[in-house]
């Protein structure tokens, strides 16, 4: 018969065996679950990053548009009228004559020009009007000319400082949005290069301790019932093939 200690490791055995085959398929069941909870983070990522990505392309868009719209003709047009009566109206301030203080004592031109007053008479007094009406206008067109040719060039709001700055603030708002762009896909392939969560299961000892054990024991249990030793095999080769009784040799 067989021994109890090899029917107590086949007992082992068998158990270890369903233990770790349970043990098993719950690690594949977590495995999976864990597999599917990050590639849903990663589904998750991806939408945010998108989203991300579209706002900072519609501010690169938006600072684009503004410098367009900066240079645009029309623009360009109002932003040199104002700044030509801005300068016109400056010239005009700065080129102001004023008239000398009461008591002041007459300068020799002013005498001069008293004097050919009281000779010349009315008709002097006309010209000297006319050709003063005539330098005023022609000192009001230069001064207007002045005015339009500095309002393109570099004055304080001329086209020649207002359009670079035009151009820079654009390009500035187009660097930053693509700054912040590359930063998010920076942080974003971190993101996605983070594995999802590896189950791992250890087999117990015992099944392997018992698989040992219960392998000797089954080869003598085999060894047994084969006749190859005693005990069963030969109760059970008695119980197939009984002795022949020998015959009496002494009949009488």
């Amino acid at each position: 018969m067989c021994d109890p200690l090899s029917l107590g490791m086949l007992a082992i055995g068998v158990a270890g065996t369903a233990a770790n085959s349970i043990g098993q398929m719950n690690a594949a069941k977590k495995q999976e679950e864990a597999y599917n909870t990050w590639a849903a983070q990663q589904k998750t990522n991806r939408a945010n990053e998108n989203l991300r990505q579209q706002e900072f392309r519609e501010g690169a868009e938006a600072a684009r548009q503004q410098g367009v719209a900066d240079l645009d003709a029309d623009n360009q047009k109002k932003v040199q009228a104002e700044e030509e009566a801005r300068l016109a109206s400056l010239y005009s301030e700065e080129g102001t004559i004023t008239a000398p203080a009461t008591g002041t004592a007459p300068s020799a031109s002013d005498a001069a020009l008293a004097g050919q007053q009281a000779a010349g008479g009315q008709v002097f007094q006309d010209d000297l009007a006319r050709g003063l009406a005539d330098a005023a206008a022609s000192a009001k067109q230069r001064i207007g000319a002045l005015a339009t040719v500095n309002s393109y060039g570099g004055s304080y709001g001329g086209l020649g400082t207002v359009n670079p700055i035009a151009l820079q603030e654009s390009g500035s708002g187009i660097d930053e949005a693509n700054e912040y762009r590359r930063g998010s896909l920076s942080a974003y392939g971190v993101e996605q290069a983070v594995d999802p969560e590896q189950i791992t299961y250890t087999p117990s000892p015992i099944a392997s301790i018992a698989s040992s054990f219960l392998g000797a024991g089954m080869q003598g249990l085999g060894g047994s019932l084969v006749g190859g030793g005693g005990g069963t095999g030969k109760i059970m080769a008695n119980a197939v093939a009984p002795p022949i009784p020998r015959p009496n040799p002494w009949p009488f």
